[in-house]
């Protein structure tokens, strides 16, 4: 088991990257935080869709 210091560590860890992703597609698209983080997440929904092999 981590310990509280492990978790918060790797929680950070997870939560910057999220972040920077977010602003990243923000900045790629001209776009507000809100539609960043949608457009990411159905992007994300996408590629796995098509790794699936459930192209339509």
């Amino acid at each position: 088991m981590w310990d509280e210091e492990k978790v918060n560590c790797e929680l950070k860890t997870y939560m910057t990257r999220g972040f920077k992703n977010v602003k990243e597609m923000c900045r790629t698209h001209n776009c507000h935080l809100r539609m960043g983080a949608f457009t990411l997440g159905v992007n994300r929904v996408a590629r796995a869709t098509v790794l699936r092999g459930w192209e339509a």
